[in-house]
């Protein structure tokens, strides 16, 4: 798989999570973070590029709203979405990649989550966590073509 293609997954499950989160970000300069934020990813896969730009505004607001991240899974989001930018490589690695379905699962799990402690047992039963999976696993398997 191109990194260009890990790229894109990696903006397709995020613009995913948010779309369809059964729970949306309430606080909404977090919110508007996080859409001024997929924009510019999509902009970047739109211009051919393999990581969007780690400007020092860019490095800057991430700061910022990694501090702000107060609610459930949404440091987890902020991570999700600084590793699409180039400070720290120029590709998107398979393992960051990864990283990133990680993170963007967990945001659901950790918000639906009617309990501090996360089980197993809640992560079967749900059938947003199942939804969440089926896409993800969909997406690669459009990638890759591998079951």
């Amino acid at each position: 798989m191109s990194a260009r293609d890990r790229f894109r997954i990696a903006v397709d499950v995020l613009s995913w999570a948010m779309a369809t989160t059964e729970r949306p970000i309430e606080d909404p300069v977090f919110a508007a973070y996080v859409d001024r934020t997929l924009a510019t990813l999509r902009a970047a896969l739109q211009q051919g590029r393999t990581l969007a730009e780690a400007t020092p505004d860019v490095l800057s607001e991430l700061t910022v709203q990694l501090n702000r991240a107060e609610a459930p899974g949404t440091m987890g989001i902020v991570l999700a979405l600084g590793l699409c930018f180039d400070e720290l490589d120029t590709v998107l690695t398979p393992s960051r990649c990864l990283e990133v379905l990680g993170l963007c699962y967990e945001f659901e799990l950790v918000r639906i989550c009617p309990d501090p402690i996360v089980t197993r047992a809640i992560e079967e039963q749900s059938p947003r966590m199942r939804k969440i999976l089926d896409y993800q696993q969909a997406l690669l398997i459009g990638y890759t073509g591998e079951v």
